[in-house]
């Protein structure tokens, strides 16, 4: 049974998390705008250069510009998505759907990405797959989107990411894998964590504070799931994401 200390804790460290997660959604706000600004400008001049034909090097130094605004723009979409999600303000709309269309449409947005490096992207998944109850919209934003581009990321020119689903009597299980270097074991639960990063021994260092895969956890446990990488594999980076059928009733929970 709960002591009257242990309660008094749990208050505490909610309102601590409250506090902490309100003045997160007041600095991304604060940020958003000149942020845009930024991207909008430098775009901007970005493109009346080019057409000036302004030397290569001022470009490239102008695209770096462009380039770290909007890695800038995704920091701040995750640490929103986190500050909403750990509150439980993050709406989740939870619809019948179908998984092969999912996973297909996943891979058109990564078509063009995937081409000018010479990278494949497979798609393994049975026609009986049961239809599934998640938010896909957001399923591919916070999830598959993200571990996708990770992938593209660290696989090497002409390498593999591969999509697979099974289904069995009450669960999915989605896979994605890739050609590039690995992940050392010990890092596997680490870089599930927010503000966490790879140490530096690792080939497979991830940029930023590590958002984009602590905001992927808190999603899938969202929907009443597990994400982790499969232990089991020699090469490579494999995420595996296992998912009731219906998650509605973990999402209205």
């Amino acid at each position: 049974m709960t002591t009257e200390e242990e309660r008094r804790t749990i208050l505490i460290e909610k309102a601590i998390s409250e506090k902490h997660n309100r003045a997160l959604s007041i600095i991304v706000h604060d940020l958003k705008s000149p942020m845009t600004a930024i991207i909008g400008f430098s775009n901007l001049l970005l493109r009346e250069m080019e057409e000036k034909g302004v030397a290569d090097r001022w470009l490239e130094i102008l695209k770096r510009v462009v380039g770290a605004g909007k890695n800038m723009d995704v920091l701040i979409q995750d640490i929103s998505t986190m500050a909403k999600m750990e509150a439980g303000k993050e709406k989740i709309e939870p619809e019948w759907a179908d998984i092969p269309r999912m996973l297909y449409e996943t891979r058109k947005t990564f078509e063009y990405q995937a081409k000018t490096r010479e990278i494949s992207i497979d798609i393994v998944a049975e026609d009986s797959l049961p239809p599934v109850r998640w938010d896909m919209t957001r399923l591919r934003n916070h999830v598959l989107n993200n571990l996708i581009s990770n992938s593209l990321k660290f696989t090497p020119l002409g390498g593999k990411v591969t999509l697979s689903a099974q289904a069995d009597s009450s669960h999915v299980l989605l896979n994605v894998k890739d050609t590039g270097p690995g992940i050392p074991p010990g890092e596997h639960e680490k870089i599930f964590h927010r503000f966490e990063q790879l140490d530096i021994d690792s080939q497979r260092i991830f940029s930023g504070f590590g958002l984009g895969l602590y905001n992927a956890r808190l999603f899938v446990e969202r929907h009443g799931g597990q994400i982790s990488l499969d232990p089991s594999v020699d090469t490579g980076a494999s995420f595996l994401i296992r998912l009731p059928l219906d998650a509605s009733p973990a999402i209205c929970s």
